[in-house]
């Protein structure tokens, strides 16, 4: 069986280098790709404002015309008291999304601080991940998406705005089995493979802020039954290239990343 989740992030409303060409391109992207998921990892908006949002809203609700979406806060969204809103236009700033059939799982944060770059998940937030998480099969890909990344990301200068309790959050990833954590935040797409679980960075899909030669992107997961591919997505062009490729296996009934390969985005 093959299920494809849609990795996007940083679309940015209200931002000077938005592009309604790129969110053309996108959702023109995102149909053609058919996925079955669609996950947005945060900064929907630039400065947290109504009219951000109710842009924001209405690209929500086209992404849920193609597949089950959902979407997380980013710092950006929580600029002047930017999450009320979040919460009455988007929706919940958690989620749980648990897809037998396709073997995997995908649970959401909420990474943003009001006013400020930094992310924090939190004790509260650490609590609830934990518990949900151990409701989770082992025999399936576990997921965890939030905005800010985990571990530094090349390219993207002095490191700043790492998560405040990332070391928390890692003890909690190693302990539960997690597989994959799917970030957004500094508009740079990478991946990391430590402790056998992946870090996958998607860059910015709408915007023209960009660092170096890196391009508008999305990502592309592809997971089967014994490998998982992932490709990154020009949205400017729609090039589509290989990104990272992981073989995985059940082990004693326990969901194993066994071995990978990561190209230069």
């Amino acid at each position: 069986m093959e299920k494809k989740i849609a990795q996007i992030s940083d679309i940015h409303f209200g931002e000077k280098t938005f592009s309604h060409e790129l969110k053309n391109n996108l959702m023109a992207q995102l149909e053609e790709e058919n996925p079955d998921l669609i996950i947005v990892a945060g900064d929907l908006t630039t400065e947290g404002y109504l009219h951000e949002y109710e842009d924001a809203a209405e690209f929500v609700e086209q992404l849920r015309t193609i597949t089950n979406t959902y979407t997380i806060p980013g710092n950006h969204d929580a600029r002047n008291v930017g999450l009320i809103h979040f919460e009455n236009l988007i929706g919940h700033r958690k989620f749980v999304h648990l897809d037998k059939a396709g073997g995997f799982a995908v649970l959401g944060l909420d990474s943003a601080e009001p006013d400020i770059n930094d992310g924090q998940i939190g004790m509260d937030q650490l609590d609830w991940l934990r518990t949900e998480l151990e409701k989770i099969p082992n025999d399936v890909c576990k997921i965890v998406t939030f905005h800010h990344h985990l571990l530094p990301i090349p390219q993207t200068g002095r490191e700043r705005n790492i998560l405040l309790d990332s070391g928390d959050l890692m003890r909690t990833f190693v302990e539960c089995g997690v597989d994959f954590v799917l970030n957004g935040h500094k508009h740079v797409p990478n991946a990391w493979m430590i402790e056998k679980m992946v870090t996958l960075n998607s860059g910015t899909a709408t915007t023209r802020k960009l660092r170096g030669n890196t391009f508008s992107s999305h990502n592309e997961i592809i997971i089967r039954d014994d490998d998982i591919q992932v490709n990154l997505i020009n949205t400017l062009t729609g090039d589509n290239r290989p990104m990272a490729h992981y073989s995985v296996k059940l082990e004693e009934e326990e969901y194993i990343i066994c071995s990978y390969k990561h190209m230069v985005p």
